[in-house]
């Protein structure tokens, strides 16, 4: 996968679906950037962009604390989805990363192989 490819997670909530796109970053885990859309309103686009800005160049072990921290110094900012379903749709984005670039066996493989 290249570094400038975004890979997509999808989370339904209230009101529609909430989605991060997320380019991986060279390290292990790490987040190079991520964009959030869905049905949530923000105060300002400064508030989507400084949570976006805050989690640039984390790894994914990171992202609770800093999602956390955000939305805890930044009451109100962004309304609509709560700190959980950004991390859990983070987390979706990320999953999909992680199992294109494992060199794991493939579950289903083996599932077809007994049949």
């Amino acid at each position: 996968m290249a570094a400038s490819e975004g890979v997509s997670g999808e989370l339904p909530i209230s009101g529609g679906v909430l989605r991060a796109v997320i380019v991986p970053g060279e390290g292990r885990n790490q987040v190079r950037s991520v964009r959030f859309s869905g049905p949530f309103q923000v105060a300002s686009p400064a508030a989507l962009s400084g949570l976006q800005d805050a989690l640039a160049g984390k790894t994914i072990d990171e992202a609770p604390g800093v999602i956390e921290d955000y939305f805890r110094d930044h009451p109100g900012a962004i309304t609509g989805a709560v700190p959980g379903e950004f991390l859990t749709v983070l987390t979706l984005a990320f999953m999909k990363v992680r199992m294109a670039s494992s060199s794991a066996p493939d579950p289903n493989a083996w599932k077809k192989e007994l049949r």
